[in-house]
């Protein structure tokens, strides 16, 4: 996986209205009528809302976005690699959207392995959770309530519709497309669905959101007071802080869900005998999470300081101190403090570190330096430096690819041409760091993960954890298991705990 950085241009949108008006006075007015009536026939009505909205996407354009940001997606974040959960999650999903206004887009549903506390949707239909928000929910209408919002955000076309007033924030996840040419004309509609992850949707929005969900659990047959808990799950989690992954957390996408609670109950207030009477399903729940990986997963790498540990690939790599620090499925990435710096370690799908070198330099619009084979570590390598030209000016870096233990490894370091020399120094450093990891302990790191516990009698969520002792802190505990610190828990009651010691 490698790194763009591409920038969106608004519409000079003062010059393109004058000149329109002025268009527009010198045009007959029967010429003006007609052009107003098509122009008010692309205001299309949306069955799930009943508003219209001018639309300039359509729906064809939606489902194209929603599947290459799924692809990238699934490349830069990675799914969770449960295929039973995953294929739970997708029949779940399929249930409430056959119930939507839009049953006929291809509805996709997926588990991303990310700890962090997270649901997004992007257009036609492609819906996510994290397994982090999975480790945390404790029913089947729990989950059912978090698909039903994310549906509700598609078929309201929220994204859609923010597209037409918002600039996108890109994720950023591919160092290739500065330097290939060829690839940018990919680039837009990959960063316009990407770009969606960190769209905040205004309160109307999210209460419209919270409002179809409400409506499609309870057309799958639901528990609809069950997104009220899951409400207040959230709102927990954020106070506590707790550590989340590669993706936006819920406050980043999401408004804050503190007053959430109150609306959904006054929605369900108005839905008479329609709000009682649906499924819970705890147990069946329980039985598909038990197991799961909770937290961050040590195996796929994780940093201690600016040190990068990767147990399964067994290699560690030194980052400039106090640069920020992503790691992806592809890509390990750490950017400047004033961002106008890159290293990044990828694979190269070569056989050969010359190989590798070779396709590299002789890309079109970039000048390779000298480029020489040696030696990082002990291990084979061939590297040198380049200059080349983007959209934002001249960059200037080095590149080095690394034969060891059966892979390429591209390390590739570059920021532009006049800060250069200011972090050459410690971008070579970090490049020259690559070498084999041989601490045992991490080598033989394992992910903590979740277990479901049923209790024979009575007792507190204190006397559980001394009895069943978990991993994790009393206060996150509580928080998975949705009960305060003190709780009293009853004989016969299935309890989550966290088994596994912390890796940092």
């Amino acid at each position: 996986m490698q790194l763009t950085l591409i920038n969106y241009t608004p519409l000079d949108n003062k010059s393109t209205f004058v000149s329109q008006k002025h268009f527009l006075l010198t045009l007959p007015l029967a010429i003006i009528t007609i052009m107003l009536i098509n122009l008010m026939s692309g205001c299309a009505l949306n069955l799930a809302t009943g508003e219209r909205h001018l639309n300039f996407t359509s729906e064809n354009q939606e489902i194209a976005m929603g599947q290459q940001a799924d692809k990238e997606i699934s490349t830069s974040i990675g799914l969770y690699s449960d295929k039973s959960l995953q294929r739970y999650i997708q029949k779940l999903g399929t249930k409430l959207a056959l119930t939507s206004e839009r049953p006929d887009l291809p509805w996709t549903f997926r588990i991303v392995d990310d700890p962090g506390v997270n649901a997004f949707a992007l257009p036609g239909g492609y819906i996510y959770v994290t397994r982090g928000i999975l480790t945390h929910l404790s029913t089947e209408a729990e989950l059912a309530g978090v698909l039903g919002h994310e549906i509700g955000h598609v078929t309201a076309q929220h994204s859609v519709h923010s597209m037409a007033t918002q600039q996108l924030t890109q994720l950023g996840l591919g160092v290739g497309m500065i330097l290939r040419p060829e690839l940018q004309q990919y680039a837009q509609l990959a960063n316009a669905g990407l770009g969606l992850l960190f769209l905040k949707f205004s309160r109307d929005d999210e209460s419209q959101a919270d409002a179809l969900g409400i409506r499609y659990m309870t057309r799958a047959g639901s528990d609809p007071h069950q997104l009220s808990d899951v409400m207040t799950m959230l709102n927990r989690v954020s106070k506590a802080g707790n550590e989340g992954g590669r993706v936006p957390e819920w406050l980043a996408t999401h408004p804050n869900p503190d007053n959430r609670r109150e609306h959904i109950a006054e929605i369900i207030s108005t839905m008479n005998s329609k709000a009682t009477g649906g499924t819970i399903n705890r147990k069946i729940y329980l039985q598909q999470i038990d197991g799961m990986v909770f937290g961050q997963n040590p195996r796929e790498g994780f940093f201690r300081g600016n040190t990068f540990l990767h147990p399964d690939l067994k290699f560690r790599f030194e980052y400039p101190s106090g640069w920020q620090t992503m790691n992806q499925k592809q890509a390990v990435v750490a950017v400047s403090k004033k961002q106008d710096a890159i290293i990044a370690i990828t694979f190269s799908n070569k056989k050969s570190s010359r190989e590798a070198a070779n396709e590299f330099f002789a890309q079109n619009g970039l000048t390779a330096g000298q480029v020489t084979p040696g030696k990082i570590n002990g291990f084979s390598a061939v590297s040198g430096g380049f200059t080349a030209q983007t959209e934002q000016g001249i960059i200037q870096g080095f590149a080095a690819f690394v034969d060891y233990k059966k892979n390429v490894y591209q390390l590739l370091a570059y920021a532009s041409q006049v800060n250069w020399n200011g972090y050459e120094p410690e971008l070579m450093q970090s490049v020259n760091s690559f070498n084999r990891l041989t601490n045992k302990s991490i080598l033989a790191v394992k992910p903590q993960r979740l277990t479901i516990v049923k209790i024979n009698q009575n007792m507190s969520l204190q006397e559980f954890n001394r009895k069943y002792p978990s991993g994790v802190s009393l206060e996150v505990l509580a928080i998975i298991n949705q009960v305060e610190p003190n709780a009293q828990l009853s004989a016969g009651q299935r309890v989550k705990r966290v088994v596994g010691k912390t890796f940092k």
